[in-house]
């Protein structure tokens, strides 16, 4: 038997804005490489004297490809200090970045694909400037890894302050949802 088409009344605006911005949506990994002191452990193993370890911690996070030619708008949080940043599209597909540039304040950075092949989907920027209370958003992210998450919701407030991890920094007028 066919597989019956979906009803025309289910093809929501929130699914098209998903299937429209998905292939645009990308997951970040960022390795870090990270020196600490040797563990006491390492000195029974390895003898005694000065010596660093080297490990690396990886993060996680989210971003979108804003320009086809490999121009992508992730977090700075997920970026800051790494050596080695990929992200990999909604189909798989695995692309190497460099940073452009970085504003830890505003918590965005902008990369650039090293090699990309050919045009990458990617999506227009908006303004926020006329956003209104209310206003339906769409989310779609990459959290815990999980590629292209999507949630739903309303626009609660504009002009929001928070404090960051540790109250190190305050992110000031952002968009609440």
């Amino acid at each position: 038997s066919a597989a019956a088409a979906p009803l025309p009344n289910r093809r929501s605006e929130i699914v098209e804005v998903v299937e429209k911005v998905s292939p645009a949506v990308v997951n970040i990994s960022a390795e870090q490489l990270v020196r600490g002191r040797s563990k006491p452990w390492d000195d029974f193993f390895f003898g005694q004297g000065p010596r660093t370890r080297r490990d690396t911690a990886q993060s996680l996070g989210s971003g979108a490809i804003i320009d086809a030619k490999g121009i992508i708008l992730t977090n700075d949080h997920v970026i800051s200090g790494a050596s080695r940043i990929v992200a990999t599209t909604k189909s798989g597909v695995e692309l190497e970045c460099q940073v452009v540039g970085s504003d830890a304040d505003n918590d965005l950075a902008v990369l650039r694909v090293k090699n990309p092949r050919g045009a990458l989907p990617a999506i227009r920027l908006g303004t926020s400037s006329d956003l209104l209370i209310g206003e339906t958003i769409v989310a779609i992210g990459n959290p815990f890894g999980y590629a292209n998450t999507v949630t739903a919701g309303v626009v609660s407030a504009l002009g929001r302050s928070v404090r960051g991890e540790n109250n190190q920094r305050t992110y000031t007028d952002f968009i609440q949802i």
